[in-house]
C-alpha cells in the first residue's frame, strides 16, 4: 500500500494480468461490473501505475507466492477467484498495532509529503487517479506524466524505505 498510492479497492482487485513486469507498469483497465461485481477502480477509468524498484521486487516476490492465482492478493479462503475482503487491509493494520491508521491514510500521507517536496500537483493527482475537477481542462489534457510519475514514485519508495531505518537503527 505504502509504495503505490492505490486505493484499497485497487489493491484488493488487482489481477496479475494488470502487472507488466517488463515495462514496470500496473495497468488497471476500465472495469466492467457484471453480476454486481465490485469495480476495479473508483471512476471506471484506465489507471496506469509506474512501479518503483521496491514495488517491482515486492510484486515479484508476491508472484512467487500467488502467481498461479487470478488476483495479486488472493483470499486465503475459497477458490482462485476470491479477493481479500473489504476490511482485510484495515484489520491487518490494526493487528500490526496501527489502531488509528487506515489503508486510505497511506494515500493522504503520500499526497501531503509529495506536495511538501514540491512535486507537481498534476503528477500527484494523476498518481492518485483523481479526476480533474475542471471539466474543460480534463477534456483537453490527456497527459499521463508517466516519466515524471515514475521518477516521483521511485523517490516516494525511497522515502518509505527510509522509515524502516528509523525503527531499525
Amino acid at each position: 500500500m505504502s509504495h503505490t498510492m492505490l486505493r484499497s479497492i485497487e489493491i484488493r482487485r488487482m489481477k496479475w494480468q494488470y502487472v507488466d513486469f517488463e515495462s514496470k507498469i500496473i495497468n488497471f483497465p476500465i472495469s466492467t461490473r457484471s453480476n454486481n461485481q465490485e469495480r476495479t477502480t473508483k471512476k471506471n477509468r484506465i489507471h496506469l501505475v509506474p512501479m518503483s524498484n521496491q514495488l517491482f521486487i515486492l510484486l515479484k516476490s508476491q508472484y512467487i507466492e500467488s502467481g498461479n492465482k487470478e488476483f495479486v492478493f488472493p483470499s486465503v479462503y475459497g477458490n482462485n477467484s476470491n479477493t481479500i475482503g473489504n476490511s482485510t487491509l484495515n484489520v491487518a493494520l490494526k493487528n500490526m498495532g496501527l489502531k488509528t491508521v487506515t489503508a486510505h491514510d497511506f494515500r493522504a500521507t503520500a499526497s501531503t509529503i509529495l506536495n511538501e517536496k514540491d512535486f507537481d500537483e498534476n503528477w500527484i493527482e494523476k498518481q492518485l487517479a483523481h479526476a480533474d475537477q475542471n471539466k474543460t481542462r480534463a477534456s483537453y489534457n490527456h497527459a499521463k506524466y508517466m516519466e515524471q510519475r515514475s521518477n516521483m514514485m521511485q523517490q516516494w519508495a525511497d522515502i518509505v524505505d527510509s522509515w524502516k531505518d528509523i525503527n531499525n537503527p
